[in-house]
C-alpha cells in the first residue's frame, strides 16, 4: 500500500508536470504602454516703447483756440484749483480761452468776457517755452509758459508771471484742450 499510496500522490504531480504548457483557461492581451509628455515653452518678452510727445508747432497752436481743461497752483497765496465740470473748484475758467494767431498776435478771453490782445513767441527752438504779453492792459503781464507738451490732443504747461496790477506771483499747471 505504500507503493500504491506514492503513485496516488506521484500522478496528479505528474500530470500537472506534463500538460502544463498545452492546457489555458484564458488568454492575455498585449499591454501597451504609451506615455504622454506635455511639453510647454514660455517665452516672455516685454518691449518697452517709448512714445515721445508731438512737437509743439506753430500750426497746432495757430489751429484752434484754447480752453482751460485743468488748472492748480498759487496765486499771491491763494490756491487755485478748477477743472472742467468740476465741483471743487476755487474759481470759474468756464469761458476763459487763449486764441494764438500765425502772425505771432493773439487774443485772451477771460472769465468775464473781456478780451485782451498779446504778442507771443516761442523762446527756445525746442518750442518747449513761450512767452506772450498782453498789449491793452492797465499794468504789463509777460506770461511764460515752460515744461511745453502736446500730448492726447491737449497742451500741459507749466505758467508763471507776475500780476502787473497787485505784484502777486502766480505759478499754476493747466492742461488746455481745444475749444
Amino acid at each position: 500500500m505504500k507503493h500504491f499510496s506514492k503513485l496516488l500522490f506521484l500522478c496528479p504531480f505528474l500530470f500537472l508536470l506534463l500538460f502544463q504548457n498545452g492546457i489555458s483557461s484564458c488568454t492575455k492581451d498585449p499591454i501597451h504602454v504609451t506615455d504622454t509628455v506635455i511639453k510647454k515653452d514660455t517665452i516672455i518678452k516685454i518691449d518697452t516703447i517709448v512714445k515721445k510727445d508731438t512737437v509743439l508747432t506753430t500750426q497746432i497752436l495757430t489751429s484752434h483756440p484754447w480752453k482751460v481743461l485743468e488748472e492748480r497752483g498759487v496765486h499771491g497765496g491763494a490756491i487755485i484749483y478748477y477743472y472742467r465740470g468740476g465741483t471743487n473748484n476755487t474759481q470759474s475758467f468756464d469761458n476763459e480761452f487763449v486764441t494764438f494767431n500765425a502772425n505771432n498776435t493773439g487774443v485772451l478771453t477771460i472769465n468775464s468776457g473781456n478780451t485782451y490782445n498779446f504778442t507771443w513767441s516761442f523762446a527756445n527752438p525746442e518750442n518747449t517755452k513761450l512767452t506772450w504779453t498782453l498789449l491793452n492792459t492797465p499794468a504789463t503781464y509777460t506770461i511764460t509758459w515752460e515744461n511745453i507738451r502736446y500730448k492726447n490732443g491737449n497742451l500741459n504747461h507749466d505758467q508763471y508771471f507776475t500780476d502787473g496790477n497787485t505784484g502777486q506771483n502766480s505759478h499754476t499747471q493747466q492742461i488746455r484742450m481745444p475749444k
